[in-house]
């Protein structure tokens, strides 16, 4: 038997022999491949999607047929396309580049969007709890660090799931958990920009899994640790969030009697993984993976008793005895954990880089390069407000120019996380006096948000041009920011429809550049889509496969690539 995809066909079932539907001559063969061989649920008109098993040339796959013609669902659909491409893990379903196409029923002017994944074998584990016990404590660690480990790749990538539930996590026969159903998925920028600029982000929500912020369309990562935590307490308990009880002052669900074999530490921590605001929970899979050992569990209890009022009593006693001596270990002390936090912030360490500057400034609270460090690990970890708070601090505490240029460098980062451009503009403008790579670092971005935000692409090109011009850089140690220089101004050529300047620049750009960073191989492709298309190409395939360093401009083009890639 095969099947029709036409969602309009009155019999969508064909014998095996034929090419096309014997009701409506839509042919068979998908994309000259895909044999539909059978619905993986009821095919249903009211249901946004048809999912069928099928089969590509003797490899069995997973079809989703998008049939609505509404253009959020559309975007989400290409969304959870895009993000299968990019994503390359185990625990993640397999999406090749030719996987998501488009197709028109015969006689139909309804087009189809069409995303071909891989098969993943096994049974989800809503499914799996029908026919198991409540999972144990070792098997709830070994389960939390895969699907850390997954989520930790996804955040990584600047993408949030916000439908974790047991029925979207497949057992695979072979113990791996794959997390599936990407439908959902949103980039982390987007959704908060789109939030701050008043638009309307789409709500998902799953009964007993979806967090409080969700529910108003302020979905973070941090909301999905909370859906995990609900999965956990579904898989350890047996029973379903929305059947378990709350406590009537607090709302926190009342699970662990009905979880005897989970200990008190993993239980405390489901617990923070559940908490209501986004704040308490775990900031990313740092906080969560040091835990899920037997070790990590014992640093846990002990960290509960370190904390307790009759523990911190008894040290006081302590403390008094040596504080004579303390200042003359203060200022050493906070140099070295200075150091050692601004090492692990250049290694990416973020939670340890915080640690540690967070006790150096605790022993030397007017050191503003500290409280601006600070500042950058805060603004890592999203943590905003925290960012703001330290620039704001390490600002009031130095007169230095150059510290000041790079604090307000900072905060003009800060804003345009924020999606506030205007203010990101003032603060690189000011960052713009330093002399130094500081100052050509906050003329590049000033001038980047002057083509971005303004379109003042004249002003744009003259302080790029000024700027390349300077003697007083050493160029060759910063490559990289000379190549970032001319991908603008070849952006700025290239907004002003003068496509030679442009394309010049741009090939200058990447050869400058050491990082593989996409954005001057999107703009490349862009000078030469109208006039030479199989020409641009390669520079698609580029662009689509380097790093958009989470530029929501170069994510935009990187949407362009898929499509100008499928066509």
């Amino acid at each position: 038997m095969i099947y029709c995809i036409n969602p309009d066909c009155k019999n969508r079932q064909n014998p095996d022999d034929l090419a096309k539907c014997q009701t409506c001559g839509t042919e068979l063969l998908i994309k000259g491949k895909y044999r539909l061989i059978k619905p993986l649920r009821q095919l249903n008109p009211r249901h946004y999607t048809d999912v069928f098993e099928v089969d590509d040339a003797g490899t069995r796959k997973v079809l989703k047929v998008l049939k609505d013609k509404t253009p959020r669902l559309i975007e989400m659909f290409e969304r959870e396309a895009f993000t299968l491409q990019i994503l390359n893990h185990p625990g993640i379903p397999k999406v090749n580049s030719d996987g998501y196409f488009s197709f028109i029923p015969k006689n139909s002017s309804q087009e189809l969007h069409c995303l071909v994944m891989e098969k993943i074998e096994g049974d989800n584990l809503e499914a799996w709890l029908s026919k198991n016990k409540p999972i144990s404590q070792q098997q709830a660690m070994n389960w939390l660090k895969q699907l850390i480990g997954i989520l930790d790749l996804l955040h990584q990538r600047r993408f949030f799931h916000r439908d974790i539930k047991p029925s979207n996590i497949i057992l695979k026969p072979n113990g791996q958990l794959v997390l599936i159903d990407f439908g959902s998925v949103r980039e982390i920028t987007s959704t908060y920009q789109g939030k701050v600029a008043g638009e309307m982000v789409t709500t998902i929500f799953s009964g007993g899994y979806t967090p409080p912020e969700q529910l108003d369309g302020k979905a973070s990562p941090e909301s999905d640790f909370f859906a995990l935590g609900r999965t956990f307490v579904h898989l350890m308990t047996g029973k379903s969030p929305v059947d378990l009880p709350k406590h009537p002052q607090t709302g926190k669900l009342i699970w662990r009697d009905k979880a005897p074999q989970i200990s008190q530490p993993l239980a405390d921590f489901i617990d923070q993984m559940m908490a209501f605001q986004p704040g308490n929970r775990p900031r990313n899979a740092g906080d969560i993976l040091p835990y899920l050992t037997k070790r990590g569990l014992l640093i846990k209890i002990a960290l509960r008793l370190v904390n307790s009022p009759k523990f911190k009593l008894m040290v006081a006693g302590l403390i008094t005895l040596v504080i004579a001596g303390i200042w003359l270990y203060i200022p050493v002390n906070a140099r070295s954990n200075h150091l050692e936090g601004r090492e692990y912030l250049n290694r990416g360490q973020i939670d340890l880089a915080r640690e540690k500057l967070e006790n150096a400034i605790a022993l030397d609270p007017n050191n503003a390069v500290i409280h601006s460090d600070l500042g950058w690990a805060c603004q890592e970890q999203k943590e905003y407000d925290c960012a703001l708070k330290q620039y704001q601090l390490a600002l009031k505490k130095t007169s230095n120019l150059e510290t000041r240029a790079t604090i307000h460098y900072n905060i003009g980062g800060l804003y345009e996380a924020f999606g506030d451009g205007n203010k990101a503009i003032e603060k690189y403008k000011l960052a713009m006096v330093d002399k130094g790579e500081i100052g050509a670092t906050a003329t590049n971005d000033y001038a980047r948000l002057q083509i971005k935000e303004k379109r003042n692409y004249a002003l744009a090109i003259n302080l790029i041009l000024n700027t390349l011009e300077q003697t007083s850089l050493d160029w060759h140690q910063i490559a990289n920011l000379r190549s970032s220089l001319y991908k603008n101004l070849g952006w700025a050529y290239l907004q002003q429809g003068d496509y030679s300047s442009a394309e010049k620049a741009l090939r200058e750009a990447i050869r400058l550049d050491k990082e593989k960073r996409a954005a001057a191989y999107c703009l490349v492709a862009k000078t030469l889509q109208d006039s030479n298309p199989q020409a641009a190409l390669p520079f698609w395939q580029k662009c689509r496969e380097y790093d958009s360093k989470n530029l929501p401009e170069v994510e935009n083009w990187q949407l362009d690539a898929d499509r100008y890639l499928k066509d």
